[in-house]
């Protein structure tokens, strides 16, 4: 006589459904009772926007600490959640983005890849979180590595295929870049796409279009209801620093302040409203700007023109202490030489040396338009304008209408014209 047993297999799953419902149970339970809300749970909206993962419904709250304590319950709950796992990895890199330190990108990246790992199929939200961790740090082989595996699991999503040319394009692989960005151009008006193929268009000096593009999603994003504020002043930020860099500070100006109304506190715009005041020679403004938006969040670049706009007023102590806090915040940040610190110093003629050797090592894994623009300004500062000139052909590759590759250009150029008629 036989006696039937439940099968070890169905006991795991019905241990496991068990487990999963208790944690969506916690997660709802703890949501209502702090005051939190979103649509619904299984219909969550994972919205890949510049490269970064938004959730919408979270997004509004600007609480990432709170949130991140109820997920974490959630977790507890459940500790093989590829869910969970995904949701706490973005609301990391969230809060990272938000000004909370090196840390939280760390995080983000071990929660998504713990996420990827316990599933891959239907998880590429996971994967898009974790190719954005690795690129706030600076490991870009990586980070194509994990995006070009993510495009042959899932050829069919537009959107990693749009982040697989955003990677192509830090690594300098013009070819993958531009076989990326074609095959979306059909969908390159989606909001999760625009950004993106905008600033492929710019670097690759199809400025009007880039606009064009930008300017439909901005229209499109204020229209939503289910899109977050914070990413309502993002595109306004987008639109106004393609307006600057395009030499057109009234829109600009028009653009950030657009954004500030939807967003009255956002340091970005804060930071953004400083370089504008500096590139129209309004050193008090951008002083008054910049100060607000690093009172809110320490940016090596603020820091920077803060400190400038200090020297232009003849402030040289004022600006003396700027220099020493940008020489703190970056010497804080693990890896390569933040951008924005690197250029201050060539521009100051300060370690030029050290810039340069650090420049041209980031530059064997990403050689992107202002990798090589940054290797080329470190020569022509170290008074080498023969080499200079040859790796800024590189950076000007695309003739990129960006006045900063222009302005290098013309001074490494005038610089090497100089020794020529010197050395007759």
């Amino acid at each position: 006589m036989s006696t039937t047993h439940p099968s070890r297999d169905s006991v795991s799953f019905d241990t496991s459904r068990r487990r999963r419902w208790l944690a969506w149970s916690i997660v709802t339970t703890l949501a209502v009772m702090g005051g939190l809300w979103w649509q619904s749970m299984a219909a969550r909206v994972d919205a890949v926007v510049g490269g970064r993962v938004t959730e919408l419904g979270f997004a509004e709250l600007g609480q990432r600490d709170e949130q991140i304590r109820v997920w974490h319950i959630a977790l507890d709950a459940d500790t093989g959640s590829a869910l969970v796992l995904g949701q706490l990895a973005a609301l990391h890199m969230q809060r990272a983005r938000e000004g909370g330190g090196w840390q939280d990108y760390l995080t983000a990246e071990a929660y998504a890849r713990h996420s990827v790992a316990r599933r891959t199929n239907r998880n590429g939200a996971s994967a898009v979180t974790l190719v954005n961790s690795l690129l706030a740090q600076h490991r870009f082989a990586e980070a194509r590595e994990v995006a070009t595996n993510l495009v042959r699991r899932e050829a069919d999503i537009p959107e990693y295929r749009a982040l697989l040319g955003e990677v192509a394009m830090e690594v300098g692989d013009d070819a993958v870049a531009s076989a990326m960005f074609r095959s979306v151009w059909q969908q390159r008006t989606q909001l999760s796409l625009a950004p993106r193929v905008a600033r492929w268009l710019e670097l690759t000096n199809h400025v009007r279009e880039a606009r064009q593009l930008l300017l439909a999603a901005r229209a499109e994003v204020l229209g939503r209801r289910n899109v977050a504020s914070e990413t309502k002043a993002w595109f306004a930020l987008r639109v106004g620093d393609l307006e600057l860099r395009a030499g057109n500070t009234r829109r600009a100006e028009r653009a950030y302040r657009d954004g500030l109304r939807i967003e009255p506190g956002d340091p970005r715009l804060f930071s953004a409203m400083a370089r504008l005041a500096f590139a129209k020679g309004a050193p008090r403004e951008a002083i008054a700007w910049g100060e607000r938006a690093i009172g809110l969040q320490l940016d090596p670049a603020t820091l920077g023109i803060v400190g400038d706009a200090y020297a232009a007023t003849g402030d040289e102590a004022k600006a003396s202490d700027y220099f020493s806090t940008l020489e703190v915040a970056v010497s804080a940040q693990p890896g390569a030489y933040h951008r924005a610190w690197s250029l201050y110093l060539l521009d100051h003629g300060l370690r030029v040396d050290t810039v340069l050797a650090k420049a041209t090592e980031e530059l064997q894994q990403r050689r992107d338009v202002y990798g090589y623009d940054l290797v080329a300004w470190a020569m022509h500062k170290a008074g080498r304008d023969a080499e200079a000139a040859v790796v800024m052909q590189r950076a000007l590759r695309f003739n990129t209408p960006d006045p900063l590759l222009l302005k290098h250009a013309e001074a490494i150029g005038a610089s090497l014209q100089t020794r020529r008629v010197a050395a007759r």
